[in-house]
């Protein structure tokens, strides 16, 4: 529905938007459609970034995550599953186990069966779960969820925001971040499932305690339950549901007693969420006679007491700031809602600062050859709502020169993202490796070629 907004007061400051009746007709169609648009218009670009490796959208972990999908339904049974191009973790009969868990196999599952019959039709091998078609339907499949997510987050940022906030807010979400690489290129990696699951989560909340039906409860609870599933520290997404709309000791007490008082609501939340495990520990059980099992086996939390934080926020290797640097301007929103007590500025600390926390604390805080620190991708959708208000200000400045220098600056960050996608490959990838430094000569090498 087309929200019309007049005025919106927020402290001493009055942001006065264009009321929807009085824009234009094209800017109506263009706001309208972009999503679509850009989904059609980057396909094709999509395709052409995959195309040159098909097999690597099923490789290492990407292989990890899809290898349920034929190990039950090809081989049709898991003890068969060789090691390939994962880490070779075995149980106690030399079998391969496993470290990675099924939540983005189910995601895959779908286009997994179409990919099986169309094989099937064209004569090929359908049991060789490897060749294109196969790996078109990992692309594809992540391509679509990653558009997915930016729909129900636009959805969300509508609640609060202008159309043309939310426009801005996509864009450098999207385009401004290593979203775009993981959206894009590397479309068998989890971190557009999570971030779906968390821009889902950033719109069903406010719906939940609007209406804690037993729908919503359940949608919730599944919601929190598959984020755990694709990637055990999505975990933290809990507390974006706890604490939201809650800046004041008073305010969590009141949440509290409002959870206490719904009981049978989160009695459904909590069993749909265990739900989507039954498949991972049935799996479990069978490969090593435990219902739980830590399937990392030697990789853990190892800088727990001296965590990499400066490392996984500003280092060559992977640092945020460094290949993300729109997330810098996500962080500064952080502070100005909290100010403002907006934009559940509070919620989106605690969990960017336990992520954090919990990302220098593994024993590969740079998280192997990625394009940026690619553990916050999934939680650019709650960042998002920070970076909304930002742009809410942004947009209501009088200066326009002013406005248009700002606009500019962020524009050139997206150019930067984007384009630093493109030269990761070129320069040869990964960027991985204690010998990996962005050393003078590097750093002139990427700056020649940016433009």
């Amino acid at each position: 529905m087309w929200k019309s907004y007049d005025s919106v007061t927020c402290g001493d400051f009055q942001f006065v938007f264009k009321p929807s009746s009085d824009m234009p007709t094209i800017q109506k169609i263009f706001l309208r459609i972009y999503l679509p648009l850009a989904f059609l218009l980057l396909l094709p670009e999509m395709q052409d970034r995959v195309r040159p490796n098909l097999r690597g959208l099923i490789w290492s972990e990407c292989e990890g995550y899809y290898i349920y999908l034929p190990g039950v339904f090809i081989l049709k049974d898991v003890h068969k599953i060789q090691p390939g191009s994962m880490w070779p973790m075995k149980n106690d009969q030399g079998e391969m186990v496993l470290i990675y868990t099924c939540g983005v196999a189910i995601f895959e599952a779908p286009l997994f069966f179409v990919a099986r019959a169309y094989a099937a039709i064209n004569t090929w091998d359908a049991d060789d779960y490897f060749r294109e078609p196969y790996c078109w339907s990992v692309a594809y499949t992540g391509y679509i969820v990653c558009f997915l997510g930016l729909f129900f987050l636009r959805k969300a940022l509508l609640r609060q925001h202008s159309e043309w906030t939310v426009f801005c807010t996509l864009a450098a979400v999207y385009a401004g971040t290593n979203l775009f690489h993981y959206g894009t290129k590397e479309l068998g990696m989890s971190h557009v499932y999570s971030f779906f699951l968390f821009s889902f989560l950033v719109w069903h909340t406010p719906r939940f305690f609007e209406k804690p039906t037993w729908r919503n409860a359940a949608l919730i609870g599944g919601t929190l339950g598959w984020m755990v599933l694709v990637r055990p520290t999505n975990a933290v997404g809990a507390l974006f549901v706890l604490l939201y709309d809650v800046y004041t000791i008073a305010a969590f007490k009141a949440r509290i007693q409002w959870l206490w008082s719904h009981w049978k609501q989160l009695s459904v939340a909590a069993a749909t969420a265990f739900l989507f495990f039954i498949p991972q520990m049935m799996y479990w059980h069978e490969m090593t006679g435990h219902w739980a099992y830590y399937s990392c086996g030697e990789f853990s939390f190892k800088y727990w007491n001296k965590p990499k934080i400066a490392a996984v926020l500003f280092d060559s290797q992977n640092g945020l700031f460094l290949y993300s640097p729109m997330a810098l301007v996500m962080v500064a929103g952080i502070f100005m809602g909290w100010r403002q007590k907006k934009h559940q500025a509070l919620s989106i600390a605690l969990i960017f600062a336990s992520s954090t926390y919990l990302f220098a604390s593994w024993w590969a805080w740079w998280f192997g050859g990625a394009f940026g620190h690619r553990s916050y991708v999934e939680l650019y959708a709650l960042l998002a709502l920070p970076l909304a208000g930002v742009f809410d200000k942004i947009l209501a400045l009088r200066n326009k020169w002013l406005q248009s220098a700002i606009l500019l600056v962020l524009a050139f960050l997206i150019f930067y993202s984007v384009r630093l996608s493109y030269l990761y490959h070129i320069i040869g990838q990964p960027w991985d490796g204690p010998e990996w430094r962005w050393s003078l000569t590097k750093m002139q090498w990427i700056w020649s070629h940016l433009f």
